[in-house]
């Protein structure tokens, strides 16, 4: 039985020239009230994949035993923290509690995605199946497997942007400006990425070494082809640089590449869904429970 109901397609609605935010709040309702087609044009795509982390909360809340397999990451980090806060709080009062639970559970936030990882793998794979998109394995990788791309991808992460950040440095009044929006949208850029890959499943029949390799024959990333296409209009002491940079970037986003060509194909889905992450890791308290979730 499917954890919710499958619903016909929103009906079309005009944009209208004034009241957007109403009418953009009520086509997110819409979207979140049970699983759909993804509709047609830029606009309600965003606003399609806007609605999908709600949608997502009312799939757990609809179910206790997926909640709870949910919280359980989280559980145990908050409990682990509290303890630290507890024992380790030199402050007197709840007050000074809380602020050390807090500052410890933020710091430790991403570790639940690493050490999990394989717990989550298995719940994506029986959320998927409840939802009635049919049979699927979970995709379960060894440690050291786990270890790898999580380097490689704090590599990317680290490193990816490098080129622009130097470019905008050099520009006067504007550069800092431009350096923190780019590391922003680069950053959300690859929280959208991990949570879709976070659902990745293995196919009916498939290993989990041939579900990796479909990834990684996917696409190069739209950010390694900018930086060949950059080197290709530069003479080749310049060009030469960074096609080799481009390699390697390539080489550590080779994990995701099937991440990215998802995003990629479903642009405005991914930007809609990607505000709706922000919103939720920009609220205080909130972006603590969906952090390790």
């Amino acid at each position: 039985m499917s954890l919710l109901p499958q619903m016909p397609p929103l009906p079309l609605s005009t944009r209208p020239q004034r009241g957007f935010v109403r009418w953009a709040l009520r086509r997110v309702r819409g979207y979140s009230e049970g699983i759909q087609a993804p509709p047609v044009g830029s606009t309600e795509q965003a606003l399609y994949g806007f609605a999908q982390p709600i949608l997502g909360v009312r799939v757990l809340l609809s179910d206790g035993e997926l909640l709870k397999e949910a919280l359980y990451p989280a559980g145990l980090l908050a409990a682990a923290c509290a303890l630290y806060a507890t024992f380790g709080n030199d402050g007197v009062g709840w007050v000074s509690w809380f602020k050390c639970f807090y500052k410890a559970f933020a710091a430790l936030a991403p570790l639940p995605s690493f050490f999990f990882a394989n717990h989550y793998a298995r719940l994506a794979a029986v959320i998927r199946w409840r939802m009635g998109f049919g049979a699927c394995g979970p995709r379960e990788m060894p440690w050291g497997m786990l270890a790898g791309r999580m380097i490689r991808q704090a590599l990317i992460v680290a490193i990816g942007v490098a080129p622009l950040l130097a470019v905008a440095q050099l520009l006067p009044a504007i550069g800092d400006y431009i350096s923190a929006a780019v590391l922003a949208i680069w950053s959300l850029h690859w929280v959208v990425a991990d949570a879709f890959d976070d659902a990745q499943v293995c196919l009916p029949g498939e290993s989990v070494k041939q579900s990796l390799q479909r990834d990684r024959e996917a696409q190069e990333p739209w950010f390694v082809r900018l930086l060949k296409r950059a080197a290709a209009h530069l003479p080749g002491i310049l060009g030469g640089p960074i096609r080799l940079f481009a390699r390697l970037c390539d080489k550590l986003a080779l994990d995701s590449r099937g991440e990215i060509a998802l995003m990629e194909s479903n642009r405005a889905v991914s930007v809609g869904f990607g505000l709706s992450t922000a919103v939720v890791l920009a609220t205080p308290v909130l972006n603590l429970l969906f952090r390790p979730i």
